[in-house]
């Protein structure tokens, strides 16, 4: 192996493999970010297979506002994730997950199964309204207030996708 420098043209730090360091010449200073990443991946302590890996539908179900149960993989089960976490959500015919915020994060939710009406209230309040089928997804931006309803005749299934390990979540009045 051959030393040769990750940061910019300070001294030699770390080892690099023989077709990283020919990476490295070939390619010139633009191939050092990909380098220090690629050195650093190949350094770090692996986790067992299984801890990437989470079966939603094992997790005990939460119960949320208005007879909604979620099963919530975030931080607290499933310790690997880092800047997201996802919840696998299901909505009884004719009711609703009530009006509710995230103060920490966006939301992304995608219908599975059924037929939602969600809204999504703008900072002008304006309460802008959507009718979704499975396959549809929508989009919640951060801090902004919005509720999903079971519009069909069969249990509402999603996911919801947020972009924080640890969503916080606002109940608003109904």
């Amino acid at each position: 192996m051959k030393r040769q420098s990750l940061s910019g043209n300070s001294a030699v730090n770390r080892l690099l493999s023989r077709r990283q360091a020919l990476r490295a010449a070939l390619l010139g200073t633009a191939s050092i970010p990909l380098l220090r990443w690629s050195a650093s991946a190949q350094t770090e302590t692996p986790l067992p297979a299984g801890d990437y890996a989470l079966h939603l539908f094992q997790l005990p179900p939460a119960v949320i506002p208005t007879e909604v149960v979620a099963r919530k993989g975030n931080l607290r089960s499933w310790p690997v994730l880092q800047g997201v976490s996802i919840a696998q959500v299901e909505v009884p015919v004719g009711t609703w997950r009530s009006p509710h915020l995230h103060t920490n994060t966006a939301e992304l939710a995608v219908v599975l199964n059924g037929q939602a009406r969600v809204a999504l209230q703008n900072p002008q309040k304006e309460w802008l309204e959507l009718d979704l089928q499975a396959g549809d997804c929508v989009y919640f931006p951060m801090g902004w207030p919005h509720w999903f309803r079971n519009s069909g005749a069969t249990v509402l299934k999603a996911y919801f996708n947020y972009g924080h390990e640890l969503p916080v979540t606002v109940e608003l009045p109904g």
